[in-house]
């Protein structure tokens, strides 16, 4: 099953947040920080945290370590957790498989540049083919995201290297206001919360 927590950003303080974090991320994240990345990045832990707790795991006691790509792993345990946030949605995602998420708001960008570099020839046709091109080139971008995270390698694998065509039975994307959301892994069962509110 993969835990979906997401919230928007200033939903809780960086007090509050702090309050709920556990000791070795507050390790991390001092208690005034202010910049609005490491915010995002304490809330993402935060949200780990809960996660973590529900798969009845104690987030104090475990160990973490980072593959050579940087994505974290749980230790000796069968949990695995991805996160993203952007200006408008955070969110963490926990499984007990190996899972990816990605979330990236619709924002002015040059989409065919960032396509024709970025995305094979069939994702390209079908952004240019889209109702709203620069709507249809964020689903895709946070579709290969969330999978580069998904598989660990993260962006040192080339995002052109793959079709996210071919990956529909495990992803799935929601589009949350004006911020779309994907998760990669095994997507027969995600349960939602919405944290901060």
């Amino acid at each position: 099953m993969i835990r979906l927590y997401y919230a928007t950003p200033g939903s809780l303080s960086i007090r509050e947040l702090y309050e709920r974090a556990d000791s070795n991320t507050r390790k991390i994240f001092d208690e005034s920080a202010k910049a609005a990345h490491d915010y995002c990045s304490l809330f993402c832990r935060v949200l780990s945290d809960i996660g973590i707790a529900e798969c009845g795991a104690d987030p104090e006691q475990l160990e973490t370590y980072k593959n050579e790509f940087g994505k974290e792993y749980v230790k000796d345990r069968d949990i695995y957790y991805n996160v993203s946030h952007t200006y408008e949605l955070l969110c963490s995602a926990v499984s007990d498989s190996e899972i990816g998420v990605d979330c990236e708001t619709v924002n002015e960008r040059d989409w065919q540049a960032l396509s024709e570099r970025f995305f094979t020839q069939r994702e390209c046709e079908a952004i240019k083919a889209a109702e709203d091109p620069l709507d249809e080139f964020f689903r895709i971008w946070t579709k290969k995201e969330s999978y580069v995270k998904y598989t660990g390698e993260g962006l040192s694998r080339p995002l052109n290297s793959f079709d996210t065509a071919d990956l529909e039975d495990i992803q799935t994307t929601y589009k949350i206001a004006n911020t779309y959301l994907t998760v990669t892994g095994d997507i027969s069962h995600i349960r939602f919360t919405k944290e901060g509110n």
